[in-house]
């Protein structure tokens, strides 16, 4: 859910709604700070209680103190500081400590104190705001804002000095230093000065810069030799550099000081943000779009934007939540399905081992199961020969494999048979009941011919060294092409009957070890 911002910017006179559009800083409504001022912001605020606001604090009334305190303990440092910064600023809840620089041990730390010591004008914003319970995300100032954006903006801030314009007419001098915030100050300009007035606004400048620098050495933060960074942010984006060059060259402290541009392109590029045309511009896109640690805000303050903040990240883990159930509501149902086609597959089997125990049922009732010699001899032949037969159509998928390798062998017949093979007379005596049982014979020719008897003999021979290789099987030559044993006659008729279509060329004999029941 994305939600509206405003930015309240107060300062000493006025009170004035901000917002961006299309990169421009639009005022959207202007407030006195009397009763009157009071009122209309209330009704403000009743017409927009689903937005959020940013409280951008801009006064003459902001301290601010360097302080030098042991290097100690996390926690013994922050208890240290809250009583220093409570001796310090006891008349106003807005304050803070940022500590800018941890030394050693045994050496001292760089801390800043600073406080928005009027704290009336704020109470009244922070009430009204608490009153409608319209959220409010923090209150910052603007210094202490420049000073995190300049330091964040890698530029070389060794004795910085930047002049800003405040909405009533004010002009702040603010020093940085590679170490964050020093000082910062907000001086009235002369009444009735025309801010288009070139030259009179170089005067003015110069001359504030210059009670600044006096300053900054009194509190020993600037040598005597060293040059102050002077960049100005002139009203309207006014350009008066070249007027104040001259009038330091004028007064003879052009060596004191180096003139230098601000860069809102890097400070917008650096964090993140749209292009602005002012500093303050540039300052309301960071609050609306990425607003940094707030400043001066109390746990009180902010307790809506607390519990806004609350009710988003239950609002994103009640998302993700649903999201993971989800998520594992779909496994499971896939778990539930893998699961279902388990049982079903084991119903299915179920269902096979039923019906082959009802198929044997019957069987079983068919035969003579009083006469004990039958149910032995039907179970001696069941484990003597079915059990032992190889698988066919296994058998003839490795054979038909095989005869792939051969394509000038054609294949004319093929038997299949069951039993005892054939045993030679001389061997018929020794034959015993454990022989191979004959199960495939094959018959063919070799095609073309061509009266190449050596040729054709050779591709007999390796067809069946090649059937040999099979698992458990032994190949059994019952005809050649030619007849080459010691016993053979030679025939008028072989020769003239080779071009019969009808012929036989070979026929192989395979059979198997029986398998164990």
């Amino acid at each position: 859910m994305s939600y509206i911002h405003r930015t309240l910017l107060l300062s000493n006179t006025q009170l004035i709604a901000l917002y961006i559009e299309q990169e421009q800083l639009v005022e959207e409504a202007c407030f006195g700070l009397d009763n009157m001022g009071k009122e209309a912001f209330l009704i403000y605020l009743e017409q927009r209680k689903e937005f959020v606001f940013s409280l951008l604090v801009d006064v003459v009334e902001e301290d601010f103190q360097l302080e030098s305190i042991p290097h100690l303990g996390k926690k013994d440092r922050h208890a240290l500081l809250m009583r220093r910064v409570e001796q310090s600023y006891r008349t106003t809840p807005y304050r803070r400590f940022i500590v800018q620089k941890e030394a050693k041990k045994g050496e001292q730390d760089q801390v800043l104190l600073s406080a928005l010591s009027a704290a009336a004008p704020i109470d009244a914003v922070v009430n009204a705001i608490l009153e409608k319970k319209v959220v409010l995300q923090g209150i910052y100032s603007a210094a202490l804002l420049v000073g995190e954006m300049m330091h964040r903006s890698g530029l070389g801030l060794a004795h910085y000095l930047l002049i800003s314009f405040s909405a009533d007419g004010g002009m702040r001098q603010t020093y940085l230093s590679a170490e964050g915030l020093k000082f910062s100050r907000v001086s009235s300009l002369p009444e009735g000065i025309d801010l288009q007035d070139v030259a009179r606004m170089a005067e003015v400048i110069v001359l504030e810069s210059l009670r600044a620098r006096q300053y900054l050495s009194t509190l020993r933060l600037l040598g005597r030799d060293d040059k102050v960074q002077l960049a100005v942010v002139a009203p309207n984006g006014l350009d008066c550099q070249a007027a104040i060059s001259q009038r330091l060259q004028t007064s003879g402290d052009a060596g004191h000081f180096t003139i230098s541009d601000v860069p809102l392109g890097l400070l917008a590029q650096k964090l993140r943000l749209p292009a602005g045309d002012s500093l303050l511009s540039i300052l309301c896109s960071w609050l609306m779009l990425r607003p940094p640690a707030n400043h001066y805000g109390q746990v009180k303050h902010l307790i809506h934007a607390n519990w806004q903040k609350w009710g988003r990240m239950l609002r994103y883990g009640a998302f993700s939540g649903l999201f993971f159930v989800l998520i594992w509501s779909g496994l499971a149902m896939q778990e539930a399905s893998d699961v279902q086609a388990s049982i079903n597959q084991s119903l299915k089997k179920t269902a096979q081992i039923d019906e082959r125990l009802r198929r044997f049922s019957r069987l079983l009732k068919q035969s003579n199961a009083s006469d004990p010699a039958a149910m032995k001899g039907v179970h001696e032949l069941y484990n003597q020969q079915l059990l032992t037969w190889p698988d066919i159509e296994l058998t003839l998928q490795q054979v038909s494999q095989v005869l792939l390798e051969f394509p000038e062998l054609s294949l004319d017949e093929l038997r299949w048979r069951s039993g005892r093979s054939p045993v030679e007379p001389a061997a018929e005596a020794s034959a015993v009941a454990t022989q191979q049982p004959v199960v495939l014979e094959l018959q063919g020719r070799v095609e073309p011919f061509s009266q190449q008897y050596r040729q054709a003999l050779n591709s007999v021979n390796r067809l069946s060294s090649r059937l040999s290789t099979l698992p458990n099987v032994k190949v059994d030559t019952l005809q050649l092409p030619l007849n080459i044993s010691s016993t053979a006659k030679v025939e008028g008729q072989v020769l003239a009957t080779r071009d019969d279509e009808k012929r036989v060329d070979f026929v192989l004999r395979l059979s198997w070890e029986p398998k164990a029941p």
